[in-house]
């Protein structure tokens, strides 16, 4: 591995490190996801490294830099380009979305009727666990000021596929980012081409068999590209410690 990126990959794996030993769940909850979120992006990063250096196989590393990407930018959406309560209301909403999809994954994959009644058995609990964790998000999202003023719309937004991806909790028209309108928000011109080549590998288009066997040169531009992302992460948490 490059040295440059090796140090760079230290310094973040250091960073988690340092606050791996805190008690996670006696921090307020956001303040806690912070902390798992990034230590998930430096064991991608980690997996990057191991490949990189191993096997080399372009097409799996592309796709592993573009969910970095997702996460990286998840969490500027929901903790850097909000403020005040809006911080929580995204946050919040992120979780039950989260909920409602494993809801209906756990529904969908063993389908109905379910006729196995130790598997119809926990079936029925994970589906009741997961009402009771909507409901806690729920009644925290009703304690919350912003509710209290605009209670529409973060019903909207919560019923929205794209729920905490909303612009606006206050606007008159609530409007709403997709994945590719989030990228054009926070990124610039040069990132949102790079995402939309890394695309090309997560989604299985055409374009991705062309390039199974990279080049050297094509190696180190991806090198090159993970490293100015993982700078770009240390940054942030040299500025924003997670203590």
């Amino acid at each position: 591995m490059d040295a440059a990126f090796q140090l760079q990959f230290d310094k973040l794996a250091n960073t988690v490190l340092a606050v791996s030993k805190t008690d996670i769940d006696a921090l307020p909850e956001i303040k806690g996801w912070r902390i798992r979120h990034f230590a998930k992006i430096a064991k991608m990063f980690d997996s990057f490294c191991v490949m990189f250096d191993g096997t080399k196989d372009y097409v799996t590393l592309c796709a592993l830099i573009r969910m970095i990407y997702d996460n990286w930018y998840s969490f500027l959406w929901i903790y850097e380009c909000s403020e005040g309560e809006d911080v929580q209301l995204r946050y919040y909403l992120y979780v039950l979305d989260s909920i409602k999809q494993r809801k209906t994954t756990i529904l969908k994959m063993h389908g109905e009727p379910i006729t196995d009644p130790n598997l119809k058995t926990l079936v029925d609990k994970a589906v009741a666990d997961c009402a009771k964790s909507r409901q806690q998000y729920i009644e925290a999202i009703h304690s919350l000021k912003l509710w209290k003023e605009h209670a529409a719309n973060i019903k909207k937004a919560r019923d929205n596929q794209n729920s905490w991806r909303y612009k606006d909790i206050k606007a008159d028209e609530l409007e709403f980012y997709n994945w590719s309108g989030l990228y054009e928000r926070i990124s610039n011109q040069e990132t949102r081409y790079f995402l939309n080549y890394l695309s090309q590998y997560v989604h299985g288009l055409y374009a991705s068999t062309l390039n199974v066997v990279p080049s050297a040169r094509e190696m180190a531009l991806l090198l090159n590209e993970a490293q100015s992302l993982i700078m770009s992460i240390n940054d942030y948490l040299y500025k924003n410690p997670l203590r």
